[in-house]
């Protein structure tokens, strides 16, 4: 009778040992999604911030990340997703920064280039006065 009353114990801690261990497997594999999703809208960012365009380098290095990241995830391998999807937001960030910072200097250039026209502009008006009021009696 011992021996009867030990089977469904021990069913019911190897069913609950189970549950424990699939339990912390899902909640494990919710960090790399969350992480893959933070980074999907990081290169969404960084795309709306014209990073293709200034940052184009930058930007494909996050999205071969990102996109490394989904096959680990895929191959469930947990730890290499999450890291590769925050390398890939890090990168997203990257390139949204340089993009910001390229953008802002072409500006600058522009604005140098204004500024250079309108000294010259400035030049040559004084000396048509200077030759104006050289040329008066």
């Amino acid at each position: 009778m011992n021996r009867k009353n030990r089977i469904p114990k021990l069913f019911i801690v190897f069913v609950a040992l189970g549950l424990l261990v699939s339990g912390c497997a899902g909640a494990y594999s919710a960090l790399p999604r969350e992480k893959i999703s933070e980074g999907d809208k990081a290169i969404l960012e960084a795309k709306e911030g014209n990073a293709s365009l200034n940052a184009p380098v930058e930007l494909k290095a996050a999205e071969d990340k990102l996109e490394a990241a989904k096959v680990a995830l895929g191959n469930k391998d947990y730890d290499d997703a999450t890291r590769l999807a925050e390398q890939a937001s890090v990168d997203a960030d990257y390139a949204r920064a340089k993009a910001s910072s390229e953008k802002a200097r072409k500006k600058a250039d522009e604005l140098r280039q204004n500024i250079k026209g309108l000294r010259q502009e400035i030049e040559l008006l004084s000396k048509q006065i200077t030759l104006k009021e050289g040329n008066r009696p």
